[in-house]
């Protein structure tokens, strides 16, 4: 794990939406595809009952097939639907960079929630940090895509707006991360 990148890669969508949940699992293998990268997954989801916002996995995965079981245990428990809180999946990533660099945190979202000034903030601080921000947008929010444009900017990231054409998400991801 010493040479391979750290991503971070959060699904924040409120929609249910199985197609973004399958071709997940072929995006994600592509990102392993492009090097050595080690992956923590976050989603909403609940455990023994209670909500966490956002689960995240508690150890850095390496392996496409490993992440695909791990996706699909959080497909299982996704509370998708609820209220999302981008600024929740900043903070995780300023936490991980604690225990070392986090080159990126991707974003698969349809809407922000949440106080853009404190996620500027946070979005300030991980790039200080080395981590860049790759947010997609998947819906039609005009605010939504301000606040990610945004997002992306104060990262030297990249936004992305996208209807379920995932191909061509999977076609840009893995160049992106080399």
């Amino acid at each position: 794990m010493n040479d391979s990148a750290r991503v971070i890669l959060a699904l924040a969508a409120e929609a249910d939406d199985e197609f973004i949940w399958n071709h997940l699992k072929i995006i994600q293998a592509e990102m392993f595809g492009a090097g050595p990268v080690s992956i923590k997954f976050a989603y909403y989801g609940a455990e023994d009952g209670r909500q966490i916002r956002p689960f995240i996995t508690t150890q850095w995965i390496v392996d496409p097939d490993d992440m695909a079981e791990v996706m699909e245990r959080g497909r299982a428990h996704c509370v998708c639907g609820c209220f999302i809180d981008v600024g929740d999946i900043l903070a995780a990533g300023l936490k991980e960079n604690q225990d070392g660099p986090v080159q990126a945190v991707i974003i698969i979202g349809d809407h922000f929630h949440g106080d853009l000034d404190a996620a500027i903030a946070r979005a300030k601080q991980l790039r200080a940090a080395g981590t860049r921000m790759f947010l997609f947008q998947q819906g039609r929010s005009s605010e939504t895509e301000a606040t990610f444009r945004t997002l992306a900017e104060h990262t030297s990231g990249a936004y992305f707006k996208f209807q379920p054409t995932i191909e061509r998400i999977a076609e840009t991801l893995p160049r992106l991360l080399r």
